[in-house]
């Protein structure tokens, strides 16, 4: 599922939200402000109600690519290449010649999808991150992994107080 759309106020947004998870099961949130310095983020709304698994969050790709990965991941999960509601793994065969990880979230995350996701009657619960692998194949908490791949999909980034 990929939309090029922008919804403007928060009314247009849930009616959005609402039609994307009756059409596909679930919706994307992205949020990515390139001047903020920190790594933009995506995730999934909808896919704990429709599909009993886990919300997906990826960061640090634009909101076409987490878009692409949220629909590879979920086509593996469909497939049964993966199951996603096993949380922590690495999957290989959903991208060819590449591995992906994925990995539960800690609460302070799930508490920022909530905070900025669109009202909804369910928060999320459950969310698995989506961990893309640097070019030696290591993922993020690897201390191979390059520094700056792992610094893009760094979740402590997303909670951590602003600086000066």
């Amino acid at each position: 599922m990929q939309i090029k759309a922008r919804a403007e106020d928060s009314l247009e947004i849930e009616t959005w939200v609402e039609q994307m998870i009756e059409e596909n099961g679930y919706a994307q949130i992205s949020m990515h402000d390139t001047s903020s310095g920190l790594p933009g983020f995506a995730f999934t709304i909808g896919l704990e109600q429709s599909r009993q698994v886990p919300e997906l969050i990826c960061m640090g790709v634009a909101p076409d690519i987490a878009a692409q990965l949220f629909a590879i991941c979920l086509e593996g999960h469909d497939t049964a290449m993966c199951n996603l509601a096993e949380g922590n793994q690495s999957v290989k065969g959903l991208v060819e010649g590449y591995a992906l990880g994925f990995r539960r979230v800690p609460p302070a995350i799930l508490l920022k999808a909530n905070e900025v996701r669109p009202h909804r009657r369910e928060d999320i619960s459950k969310m698995v991150q989506i961990l893309i692998p640097d070019d030696n194949g290591f993922f993020p908490g690897n201390v191979e992994c390059d520094l700056g791949v792992a610094a893009m999909q760094d979740p402590d980034r997303l909670v951590a107080p602003a600086t000066n």
